[in-house]
């Protein structure tokens, strides 16, 4: 869970990262993503963006799926 925080927060200039993990064994994750590189993006770009980042996690590591991802700019996370 720290290295995605670490990686999408670096990869994204991230306001905040919250990586929850959803099965307890860190299988299946939630995201949640507050970054102003999202301004003008639709949601599958955000998501796209978030992906890239953490790739390899995905790849190689314990994680299996996202179950739930939001992307936000700090305009609507204030909201």
């Amino acid at each position: 869970m720290n290295s995605m925080r670490g990686k999408i927060s670096d990869g994204l200039e991230a306001d905040s990262v919250v990586v929850r993990d959803e099965s307890g064994n860190g299988r299946h994750v939630s995201i949640k993503v507050v970054s102003k590189m999202f301004e003008g993006k639709s949601s599958v770009n955000r998501q796209r963006m978030v992906y890239k980042t953490i790739w390899m996690e995905l790849e190689q590591g314990p994680v299996h799926a996202v179950n739930e991802m939001v992307t936000l700019t700090p305009d609507e996370a204030a909201k």
